[in-house]
């Protein structure tokens, strides 16, 4: 996904609708695809959602819903999931009850300044039974990976009332999301700690420093692109509070970088040090008493982890050992890829090469960093494929994921 696109275009991109509507507006050099979802949710707009998402490989999914049909919601989530979409609720729009659910099934998701999202409790009026969406809505949110501490705000509020999402409730919980905004040196964010809040600016809106500030303390983010900020979390520990944001690196499509930042009575320190960073885009922080655990993907085929324990980060490469495969999330991304070889026109070798190494060439060599893939077997697989007119995903999971 290129970082130097336009994102007001997608904060604009929603428009309103009198009924539920799906539709695709093509990318361009200098913005992504994006997918607008609009109007109430009803039974199969996921079937509608999966053959328009079809042929995008990258793509900003742009909600402005009431909600509706709860199995459709988790379904169009779970589908945002496994395309490896991002979210966003523009400027001006809501997403609330199904819509939010589908709304957090984004790898990175963002937010209008002036967008809404809101939760409640699972009922699905199709099946009039209450039990059923929740096991269903449980099921999802552990899919997609949200902390315990997020899926029981998700659900704190009843089925007739609204949780409405702030910036502050995603920090303090674990719900990734960025607040975008269309204004110059605006704050991004405000994230509150027990000593006071730190906040997240930038200089323009489309590039290229922006700040972390607590007090008279700054921290620079600096790009190549447009400026935004993620709060991957806060985190209460003996020595203050654990302040973990993202934010774009210096290089268009390479992960983001991390800062972790403990603020306290006496200041805030940075504690990101120049070798605390994910080469394949892994990032995740749990929390166990008064240390934070980080898991930091791979690097050079070993796993890269992190520790913060009394005031400071350490770091630990090791080889993952014999049984280690490609991560699920990467291997299903894979996988998608390789579905599509069944339709390629032409099966030379070189022109499917061609086909896939403008968009997902860099990808493909951030999961050289982990371990069994490889981008030679990727187009060996997609080439035999092709041949064939026969995709069998267990023979090419267990050549490209390792089970």
């Amino acid at each position: 996904m290129r970082r130097c696109v336009s994102m007001a275009s997608i904060l604009l991109a929603a428009t309103p609708a009198l009924a539920a509507t799906i539709s695709v507006r093509p990318g361009t050099p200098d913005r992504p695809n994006v997918v607008m979802v609009e109007g109430p949710l009803v039974a199969f707009d996921e079937d509608q959602f999966a053959a328009k998402s079809a042929p995008l490989s990258s793509a900003f999914v742009a909600f402005s819903s009431d909600g509706g049909s709860l199995v459709a919601g988790l379904r169009i989530g779970e589908a945002i999931r496994r395309k490896g979409f991002s979210t966003i609720v523009p400027d001006g729009r809501r997403c609330a009850s199904a819509c939010a659910l589908a709304w957090l099934g984004g790898v990175e998701r963002f937010i209008g300044t002036s967008g809404k999202i809101s939760f409640h409790a699972a009922y699905d009026p199709a099946s009039d039974e209450s039990g059923v969406g929740t096991a269903g809505v449980d099921a999802y949110l552990s899919k997609i990976g949200l902390p315990y501490e997020a899926v029981i705000y998700i659900k704190q509020a009843a089925p007739n009332e609204m949780t409405w999402l702030n910036m502050s409730d995603a920090a303090q919980r674990g719900i990734r999301v960025t607040l975008l905004s269309s204004l110059a040196k605006e704050t991004m964010a405000a994230i509150p700690t027990r000593y006071g809040d730190v906040t997240v600016t930038r200089d323009d809106p489309e590039c290229c420093v922006g700040h972390i500030r607590y007090g008279d303390q700054l921290v620079e983010l600096a790009s190549t692109g447009q400026i935004h900020a993620s709060l991957e979390g806060v985190y209460k520990v003996k020595e203050g509070d654990l302040v973990i944001i993202s934010s774009p690196s210096g290089t268009t499509g390479s992960p983001p970088r991390h800062y972790v930042l403990l603020v306290g009575q006496d200041g805030m320190t940075d504690l990101t040090g120049l070798d605390f960073g994910t080469s394949d885009g892994t990032f995740k922080a749990t929390q166990r008493d008064d240390e934070v655990h980080f898991d930091l993907g791979f690097q050079k085929r070993k796993k890269k982890t992190a520790i913060y324990k009394n005031g400071a980060v350490t770091m630990d490469i090791r080889s993952p050992g014999p049984e280690a495969t490609l991560p699920k999330n990467a291997c299903a991304a894979v996988l998608n890829m390789v579905a599509t070889c069944v339709r390629l026109p032409d099966c030379n070798q070189g022109r499917i090469f061609d086909n896939f190494a403008t968009a997902g060439q860099r990808y493909f060599d951030s999961l050289e960093e982990m371990p069994v893939f490889s981008s030679q077997n990727f187009y060996s697989v997609c080439t035999t494929v092709c041949m064939r007119k026969l995709y069998v995903a267990k023979q090419a999971r267990s050549i490209l994921c390792g089970y």
